[in-house]
Formats: C-alpha cells, structure tokens, sequence
C-alpha cells in the first residue's frame, strides 16, 4: 500500500481502514487481517503526528490483538509514538530489537553480520530490513535516533538482546524435548525483563 503524503490523506486512509476492519467484526465477531492493515495503520499514525489519536489508537489496538506478536516496523512506530507522546516506549523498543536483530543497528548507520542461527520468520531475516517503508524512515528525527541508540546501547538491552542470540543458537542444535522447552519459553519471555 502506498502512503499518503498529506495529513489529510493519512487521516482518510487511518478512517477508511479502521472502517473496514470495524465492518468485519460486526459481522463476524472478529477482525480477520490477514493483509496486515492493523500494522500499516502504526505507519499511519506514526506519520500523522497526532498524540491524541494515536493514544485511542493503540488503546483499541491493544483491546482487539492482545496476544499480537507485531512486526518490526510496526512495533518501531509503536515505540516511536510512545516516546514522542512522553510514555514509556522501552517495551515496545525492546520487541522490536528481537523481532529483527538488523533492524535498530541498520537504522543506527551500522551494520551487523547475519547471524548464524534459525530466524522464525521472514521478518527477522536481515533482507527483511530492504521493505521498511520509506515515507516512516524519513520521518525518524535525530531525536527519535538519539533515544533509541541510548536505549539499544543501555546494559539492560544489550543483555537480553545477546541471550536472545544465544539462545538462538543453542536452538538450533537442541532437540525437541525438556531443554528445548525450557529454552523456547525463556526466548518468549525476554522482552518482558524490560520496562
């Protein structure tokens, strides 16, 4: 999908999506996404600038898709909207930075070696990194940057980021059993060490 380049296009767009997605679920009982609306609407908001919408925004997000694993963009702007409304974007930073490792360091101007271990989905492969949206990248400011360097770098990030590696590895030659178990619900469990 494209993006609008003016606020009222983003805000048309915003409007005509959330309709959709609301007209499902009145008459299904629940929202099907499977073209990934409720993500590009995180583009959307981040791009319209408008706290107060967002904040009801992410309120009914947070409602409809309570178990929602996100992707790596859309949970950047999560972050990203969180900090510029003056909130604690430090969780949503942080599920960004283990849902595509290359992703923060690729932002950051620095690149990172592809590692060698097993990426669960395309999302967290280092290509996925070539479709993050241009108009959203443009629209990161030295300020944006400057606090999630200063989070990324902190002692705290770095921790579960690097366990996040190893465990990774030890995945890939651990077989199914007790210790596999145990090492998938620390991986799932992570980011929850943050904020």
């Amino acid at each position: 999908m494209s993006i609008p380049k003016t606020a009222k296009g983003l805000s048309n767009r915003i409007t005509k999506i959330r309709s959709q997605l609301s007209a499902f679920k009145r008459e299904y009982g629940f929202i099907d996404d499977g073209a990934g609306a409720r993500y590009y609407l995180f583009y959307l908001y981040f791009l319209l600038a408008d706290n107060r919408r967002s904040s009801e925004f992410l309120r009914c997000f947070e409602k409809e898709f309570p178990d929602d694993s996100g992707e790596p963009f859309q949970l950047l702007c999560w972050a990203l909207i969180l900090n510029r409304m003056g909130k604690n974007g430090e969780y949503q930073l942080a599920r960004t930075m283990l849902s595509n490792i290359y992703l923060i360091p690729s932002l950051l101007g620095f690149g990172v070696e592809r590692e060698v271990m097993s990426h669960l989905s395309n999302w967290a492969e280092p290509d996925f990194i070539e479709y993050f949206p241009e108009r959203v990248q443009e629209n990161i400011t030295e300020e944006d940057l400057s606090w999630i360097h200063e989070r990324y770098h902190s002692d705290s990030f770095q921790k579960i980021l690097n366990r996040h590696i190893e465990i990774n590895h030890e995945l890939e030659s651990t077989p199914r059993g007790e210790k596999r178990s145990a090492l998938v619900k620390e991986l799932s469990n992570l980011v929850d060490t943050i904020g």
